[in-house]
C-alpha cells in the first residue's frame, strides 16, 4: 500500500487563503451555478455588478441637485432629481431581483454539491482513509460546513456587487480630490485585522474538530433508542451530560478567544479609518472656503464617504464570509482531489473472468499506517473454484481484514491476491465488485420497502419480487414477509408513518438475503453473518448457502467467517488464523485429527454449548 497522502497533511487553517484558492473556489461555484440553472446564473452574475454601479450613481445626482439649487438652475435640479430617483428605483429593483434569484440558485447549488459529496464519499475505492484521523477531521469539517456551500455562491455574488460599488465610489472620490484616495489605504488595517481574525477562528475550529466529533457522538448516544435502555439502567445521564458540557468548552473556548481578539483588532482598524474620514471632510470644506470646490462637492464627499464606510463594512463582512466560504469549498475541493488521486492509484482496467477460477493468496500481508505490528503476515493459500471456505480464529486474528482484502476494500502492504492468474488489482475495480457479493458484520439497515431493502443487493432486480422471495428463503428469512402488515411491500422503520421496525436478528437475515441476490457471483463473502442468531440458526443458514453453491455448479467461491467452530464443520476448506498468520488449513476431520489449535477450540466451543444446554431449563 502506498503511503497515505493525508498522513502528513497540515491543517487547512494553516494554509493561507491564496488567490489561487479563491479563483478555484469561485470557478467551482460559478460552474456549479450554471449546471444548476444556467438562466438564473447568467441573470445573477449580470445584474449584481449593475446593482453595484447604480448605487454609486445616486451620489452624483445628489451633488448635481445641490449645485443647481445654489445656482438657481431649476431645470438642472429637476434633471438631477430625476437621475437620482431613477437610480434609487433601479438600485432597489435590481437588488431585490438579484436577492430573490440568488437565494433560489444557491439552494440548487447546495443540492448539486451535496449530491457530489455523497458520490465522492461513497465511491472512494478503498476504506483505509477511515482509519486516518486527519481525513476524519477534514471530513467532519466538510459535513459541519456543508450547508454553507450553497450560501458560498451568494457570498461570491455579494462580494462582486460590493467590489463594483467600491470601485465606482473610489473613482468618484478621486474626481473631487485625489487626496481622498488615502481613505482607501486607511481601510486596509481593518481588512487585515478581519482576515487575521478569521484565520485564527478557523484554526481554533480545526484544532477542536476531534472534541466536536466526540461531543456530537455523545449527543447522538444519549438520544439514540438503541442506547436508551443501558443509559437508564447504568444511570449514565449525568455522567454523559457533564462530559458533553466539558467538551463544549473545549470546542467553543478557543473560538471565543479568537473572536474576542478579532473584535479588538477590528475596533482599532475602524478608529484609524474614522480619523481619516474626518480629515477628508476637513480638506473638502477648506477647499470650499478657498473657493476651490463647491457645496455640491461637500455633499458628494459626505455621501460617498458614507457609501465608502458602508462599502468597507460590507467588504469586511464579505471578506470574513468569503474566507469561510473559501475554506468550506476548500474542504470539498480537498475531497475531490483526494478521490481523483485514489482513483488513479486503483486504475485497473481488465475484465474479471467468469466463475470457475481459483482465488490465490501469495505471501499476502497487511498492516495499518503507523502501526508496526501487521494484521496479516505472509499468508499463502489457494481457494478452489466452487468451494466453501470457512475462516476461523479468535477475536483479532485478522478474519474480517482478510475478507476486506478479497473485496479490495484495502490494498495489501505485501504480496498479492490473484484470480484467473492475474493480480485482482489489475481488474477494473467496479467490475470486480459487481462480480462479488457480501454480508458484513456492520450491515446496512436501509429503511425502504422490504423488497427494496433486500433487492439492493442486485439493483437491476430490485423490483423482482420472485427473486427477492427466493433470496429470503436461502437466508432463512422466508417467514418475515408473512409477519408484516403489507408483506414484501411493508415500509421498514418505526419512524415512518405505518412503518415497522425489525429485531436485530431479522435485520441480519435481510442483510444475508441481500448478499444472496446476485446470481452466480465469482465470490460471496459472509462475515459473521449470523452473530445475532443462535448457533443452530447460523448452522442452518451456512448449510443453505453451501447447498446453493453446490447446486449451482457456477464455480462461486463462498467465504464464511465465523467465531462458532461448530457452524463451519462441513466447509470444504477451513482456514485457521492465529497471530496474523495461517495456523492450519484443511477439512474438519483433518484438523480434528491434527489435534492443534482448531481441535482445541472446537472442543472448548462444543463443551460450552453442552454446558449451556444442560443449564437451560427444560
Amino acid at each position: 500500500m502506498s503511503e497515505n497522502p493525508m498522513a502528513h497533511k497540515k491543517p487547512v487553517a494553516d494554509e493561507k487563503v491564496t488567490p489561487r484558492a479563491v479563483v478555484r473556489s469561485a470557478a467551482l461555484l460559478i460552474s456549479t451555478a450554471f449546471r444548476a440553472n444556467p438562466r438564473h446564473a447568467l441573470l445573477v452574475l449580470g445584474l449584481a455588478p449593475a446593482a453595484g454601479a447604480i448605487t454609486a450613481v445616486t451620489a452624483i445626482g445628489l451633488q448635481k441637485m445641490v449645485d443647481c439649487a445654489i445656482a438657481g438652475d431649476l431645470f438642472g435640479m429637476t434633471i438631477a432629481a430625476a437621475l437620482m430617483a431613477g437610480a434609487l428605483v433601479a438600485s432597489y429593483f435590481t437588488a431585490t431581483l438579484v436577492a430573490e434569484v440568488r437565494n433560489r440558485l444557491q439552494q440548487r447549488v447546495g443540492l448539486v454539491l451535496d449530491q457530489r459529496i455523497m458520490t465522492l464519499c461513497s465511491t472512494l475505492p478503498h476504506l483505509d482513509h477511515h482509519e486516518n484521523p486527519a481525513y476524519q477531521d477534514r471530513l467532519d469539517l466538510l459535513r459541519s460546513q456543508r450547508a454553507g456551500l450553497g450560501a458560498a455562491f451568494g457570498v461570491l455574488v455579494e462580494n462582486l456587487r460590493t467590489l463594483i460599488t467600491f470601485g465606482f465610489t473610489v473613482a468618484l472620490l478621486a474626481s473631487v480630490r485625489p487626496e481622498l484616495l488615502l481613505l482607501v489605504l486607511l481601510a486596509f488595517p481593518t481588512v487585515l485585522a478581519v482576515r487575521r481574525g478569521e484565520r485564527a477562528t478557523a484554526r481554533a475550529e480545526e484544532e477542536s474538530t476531534s472534541a466536536a466529533r466526540l461531543r456530537r457522538s455523545l449527543f447522538a448516544l444519549v438520544c439514540s433508542p438503541n442506547a436508551a435502555k443501558e443509559v437508564r439502567v447504568c444511570g449514565l445521564q449525568r455522567e454523559l451530560a457533564e462530559r458533553h458540557r466539558d467538551l463544549q468548552e473545549q470546542v467553543d473556548g478557543p473560538k471565543r478567544r479568537a473572536e474576542a481578539r478579532t473584535a479588538l483588532w477590528t475596533c482599532a482598524g475602524w478608529t484609524v479609518f474614522g480619523l481619516g474620514f474626518a480629515g477628508a471632510l476637513y480638506l473638502v470644506v477648506a477647499a470650499v472656503l478657498r473657493g476651490q470646490a463647491t457645496a455640491g462637492d461637500v455633499v458628494l464627499t459626505l455621501s460617498l464617504g458614507g457609501q465608502l464606510t458602508g462599502n468597507v463594512s460590507n467588504m469586511i463582512n464579505m471578506l470574513s464570509f468569503l474566507q469561510k466560504s473559501v475554506r468550506s469549498v476548500g474542504y470539498y475541493l480537498w475531497l475531490d482531489d483526494h478521490a481523483k488521486t485514489a482513483a488513479k492509484a486503483s486504475a485497473g482496467s481488465a475484465v474479471p473472468p467468469a466463475q470457475g477460477e481459483d482465488l490465490v493468496l501469495e505471501h499476502l500481508s497487511f498492516g495499518y499506517p503507523g502501526v508496526s505490528r501487521p494484521i496479516l503476515n505472509d499468508l499463502s493459500l489457494r481457494l478452489p473454484a466452487g468451494s466453501t471456505v470457512a475462516i476461523v480464529g479468535e477475536n483479532g486474528a485478522g478474519k474480517t481484514t482478510l475478507v476486506k482484502l478479497l473485496c479490495q476494500m484495502y490494498q495489501p502492504t505485501g504480496g498479492h491476491i490473484t484470480y484467473g492468474g492475474r493480480d485482482i488489482t489489475d481488474y477494473d475495480l467496479q467490475a470486480w465488485r459487481s462480480r462479488t457479493t457480501a454480508c458484513f458484520q456492520d450491515y446496512l439497515r436501509p429503511e425502504f420497502l422490504l423488497h427494496e431493502s433486500v433487492g439492493l443487493g442486485d439493483l437491476p432486480r430490485i423490483g423482482d419480487l420472485e427473486a427477492v422471495g427466493e433470496s429470503l428463503d436461502r437466508a432463512g428469512a422466508a417467514v418475515i414477509p408473512d409477519l408484516l402488515p403489507k408483506g414484501l411491500r411493508t415500509q421498514l422503520g418505526a419512524t415512518f408513518p405505518g412503518g415497522t421496525d425489525l429485531s436485530g436478528g431479522q435485520w441480519q437475515k435481510l442483510a444475508m438475503a441481500r448478499a444472496g441476490m446476485r446470481a452466480a457471483p465469482l465470490l460471496r463473502v459472509l462475515d459473521e453473518p449470523a452473530a445475532n442468531l443462535d448457533p443452530a440458526a447460523e448452522y442452518e443458514i451456512f448449510k443453505r448457502f453451501q447447498e446453493t453453491a453446490a447446486q449451482s455448479g457456477e464455480g462461486t467461491i463462498t467465504v464464511f467467517v465465523s467465531h462458532r467452530f461448530a457452524t463451519v464443520r462441513s466447509a470444504d476448506l477451513i482456514v485457521v488464523l492465529d497471530d496474523a498468520q495461517i495456523r492450519e488449513v484443511g477439512s474438519h476431520d483433518e484438523l480434528m485429527a491434527a489435534e492443534d489449535l482448531y481441535a482445541t477450540l472446537y472442543k472448548l466451543h462444543a463443551k460450552g454449548y453442552q454446558e449451556s444446554a444442560l443449564a437451560s431449563p427444560a
